[in-house]
């Protein structure tokens, strides 16, 4: 695929333009087009598309920062739209729409923007399927897929940048921009999105766009009436009304109730493969095979149709018919062989070849790959085809539950196979619609192997094909929590000798939460783990509560980051979500701050008012790291409110209280170069203790003066006060510029441009480190500067 990037720069007219060419002759791999006024710039656009004719554009977000700005501002120079459109893709006899059309399903759930006869992708929505993070920006993204750090520069500094005239300044902001466009066919590439989008295009037999933009039920229908049509059967296509009188789904997948609590025996997980598949195949169920209920409760209705069997086929039937558990009807396969199970079958089937030649044809994995994938994903959502009984076009009730009884049969015949089997001794803690969990108390791992593969060759074959249950893994030692949740060290072979660390549904995987909690329950788990005893845990939990309260934290580790969704909240809620206040507050100094729909956005919470809501104490995390800034991170809240809570109930199954824990270790000494400002409503009203603040000698830890930083014993030896202030200076200084250094290799920092690194990308742990520095270190300039050991250092310069 040939890739063509330009850069097109806009020039006051006082300028020499073609001297200014050549001064951009050094941005390799891009042409540079200088245009003096900016409908030129447009007209140079066009001419672009129009040259190269793309089937498809990107951007990284389409609707504020890319086509969507672009058609504001050719709106705002009264374009007209359809300059936007080759002439030679033109027919005269239709009438041309605008060539920019934005609609709402755009702007919520695709790019937003149409372009007439292409394909336009927002690259930021894109990623939000393909990869879990807890922030989508580009840098985020881009350590994530490309492990490579970017640079994050305000759109202020650049246009500073760019506005000081030719020179340094405006090639670093040119260099800047051309390096993010180019990340978006980086991050494509690396994904394969074009490959794979294409490659389940050809598979489901629909579009490249409908791919990413239409569900599962679209992609089921068009392999399931092409292969019906071949059988001679039409879809039926109920109205709203047949739909909504349809028999109402009666059926649950089985969910059991684990029994909660800390498992230091090994315990096995069995997984049936593809279980609604493989019932749909075992029992032929279909559309084509259903004859109804035994006993129906609305006569002659069959899902959303009106369907009474023939009684002569019944009859010549009545030793044939398969009954569900759900007391409905349907013909053996030697009778008809259903649309769905053939269906399934050549899935399958596929599949499996896919699989065999992917490994066979290295070179061609990548396209093997993705045709495996596409014939997976559409196997398991074909129960969900049957089931849409609010959108779907072919519902059927009976059919979806048929499905799901037979399942749900199947596995209670597993469970009471394993719980009543005399030589495994074993018992099933847990059972989810298509595993269970089996404890084997006083078993080896090697041991829980042996019996798993017993239990799972047991039950396939007392099932009938293609039904399958596999060993999976198994657990050595884990909690189970309730329904979904449960964490242990897990083994998937016998030779295993280090375990991996296997959680579902708790904060350690969860997006909902900070890092902070994370990785201290993960941390906490793997302690307890490995040894089995609470004591340790303690310890452990008492020295980060303590490395939080005197602020040896980084602030990354404590910023939420929250999907809002303006414009859906109700007006009678008694405040927004947090992260919604944020992005409120950000929009009020900045209109285009406005969060896209679903957007992640990032907020921490601080220091307050007694009592006030969390509402009035979330801020951007950007305003926290000022250098300057009045805030300080509220080290109570994410302990008492966040980190306990979530420990508490993991920790709790062994009879640990974590709050006691905490009550009772002594606080630590806290670090203050200066008085914080309480944040207030009203600016003009402070606590009495900010008057009366306790202070601590900043060498020995001891009590002081509240306008004293160095305690009167300290005070008396000039020279040693002297001497340590000055070696703690001299060591930041050292941090601080080694930290720069750093920055300015990924591009954060041009001292021949200005001064101090410019990037504040919240993705970037060397961010919260260098500012994090910066304030200590002028917070101890400042004591220096009163004590006149040195001049004052200007932080602002690194």
């Amino acid at each position: 695929m040939y890739l063509a990037r330009f850069c097109h720069a806009i020039l006051p007219l006082n300028f020499s333009i073609s001297k200014f060419m050549r001064k951009l002759d050094g941005i390799s791999g891009c042409k540079v087009l200088v245009s003096s006024e900016e409908k030129l710039l447009f007209d140079n656009f066009i001419n672009i598309i129009c040259s190269f004719d793309p089937d498809i554009l990107i951007g990284w977000d389409i609707q504020g920062g890319s086509l969507g700005f672009l058609a504001e501002r050719a709106s705002h120079l009264e374009r007209v739209a359809d300059e936007m459109l080759p002439e030679n893709l033109v027919d005269d006899s239709v009438l041309l729409e605008e060539a920019i059309i934005e609609d709402e399903w755009g702007r919520t759930h695709a790019s937003g923007v149409h372009v007439g006869g292409r394909i336009v992708l927002n690259v930021w929505r894109l990623m939000r399927g393909e990869i879990k993070l807890n922030m989508y920006t580009a840098e985020s993204v881009a350590e994530a897929v490309l492990r490579q750090k970017i640079p994050s520069i305000r759109n202020r500094v650049l246009t500073k940048w760019f506005s000081s005239g030719p020179g340094r300044a405006r090639y670093r902001s040119i260099e800047y921009v051309i390096h993010r466009a180019k990340l978006n066919f980086e991050i494509m590439n690396q994904l394969d999105m074009i490959n794979r989008t294409s490659e389940l295009a050809r598979v489901f037999g629909i579009d490249f766009f409908s791919v990413l933009s239409r569900g599962s039920q679209y992609r089921v229908e068009s392999m399931f009436l092409r292969l019906a049509h071949t059988q001679n059967f039409l879809a039926i296509s109920p109205g709203p009304q047949q739909v909504a009188t349809q028999p109402a789904m009666e059926c649950l997948p089985l969910v059991m109730e684990p029994e909660s609590g800390f498992y230091a025996d090994p315990v096995v997980v069995l997984d049936f493969q593809s279980l609604y598949p493989s019932m749909i195949i075992a029992y032929n169920l279909c559309y084509s095979t259903c004859l109804g209920k035994v006993a129906p409760s609305k006569a002659d209705v069959l899902g959303v149709s009106i369907y009474s069997p023939d009684p002569h086929a019944l009859h010549d039937l009545k030793d044939q018919i398969l009954l569900t558990p759900n007391g409905v009807m349907y013909v053996p396969s030697k009778a008809r062989k259903g649309v769905l199970p053939r269906l399934l079958e050549e899935i399958l089937s596929t599949r499996i070849m896919v699989k065999k030649a992917m490994k066979k044809l290295v070179p061609s994995q990548q396209i093997f790959n993705a045709r495996q994938l596409a014939l997976k994903l559409i196997a398991n959502v074909t129960y969900g085809y049957t089931a849409a009984g609010y959108s779907g076009r072919m519902p059927c009730a009976e059919l979806a539950d048929s499905i799901v009884q037979c399942g749900r049969r199947t596995l209670e015949n597993a469970i009471s196979l394993v719980n009543t089997h005399d030589k495994w001794k074993a018992k099933v803690i847990y059972g989810d619609t298509d595993s269970m969990f089996v404890l084997l108390k006083g078993r080896t791992v090697k041991e829980s192997f042996q019996i798993g593969h017993e239990i799972a060759s047991a039950v396939t074959a007392m099932n009938p094909n293609p039904v399958t249950l596999k060993m999976e893994k198994v657990y050595h030692p884990c909690f189970l929590l309730t329904k979904k949740r449960y964490v242990g060290y897990s083994y998937e072979s016998p030779d295993q000798i280090e375990p991996t660390f296997d959680a579902k549904g708790i904060e350690t995987v969860r997006r909902d939460t900070c890092g902070a909690v994370a990785k201290t329950m993960e941390q906490s788990l793997r302690l307890f783990f490995e040894h089995q005893d609470i004591s340790k845990v303690k310890v452990y939990l008492q020295r980060q509560w303590k490395r939080i309260l005197s602020g040896r934290v980084s602030l990354q580790d404590f910023v939420f980051a929250k999907e809002v969704r303006l414009g859906t909240y109700s007006s009678r809620a008694s405040s927004l979500p947090p992260a919604a206040i944020v992005a409120i507050k950000a929009m009020r100094a900045d209109p285009r701050a406005e969060p896209c729909y679903a957007e992640r956005v990032p907020y921490v919470v601080i220091h307050g008012e007694p009592g006030a809501r969390l509402v009035d104490l979330v801020v951007d995390p950007l305003d926290l790291l000022a250098i300057d800034s009045p805030y300080r991170l509220n080290d109570q809240y994410y302990i008492n409110k966040q980190i306990i809570p979530a420990l508490q109930r993991v920790f709790g199954l062994v009879g640990a209280d974590l709050y006691q824990w905490f009550s009772e270790m002594p606080r630590p000494v806290r670090e203050a170069y200066a008085k914080h400002k309480s944040h207030a409503p009203n600016p003009y009203r402070t606590r009495i203790d900010f008057y009366y603040l306790s202070k601590h000698c900043i060498l020995c830890g001891e009590l002081s003066p509240a306008s004293a930083h160095i305690c009167d014993k300290c005070s008396k030896d000039g020279t040693a006060v002297a001497a340590a202030v000055i070696g703690r200076t001299a060591k930041l200084e050292r941090d601080i510029q080694h930290l720069a250094a750093i920055c300015r290799h990924c591009g954060g920092g041009d001292w021949i441009v200005e001064s101090g690194v410019k990037c504040t990308s919240l993705a970037c742990s060397v961010f919260y480190e260098r500012r994090k520095v910066q304030k200590d270190l002028q917070g101890l300039s400042s004591v220096a500067t009163e004590a006149g050991f040195y001049p004052k250092c200007m932080v602002e310069w690194f």
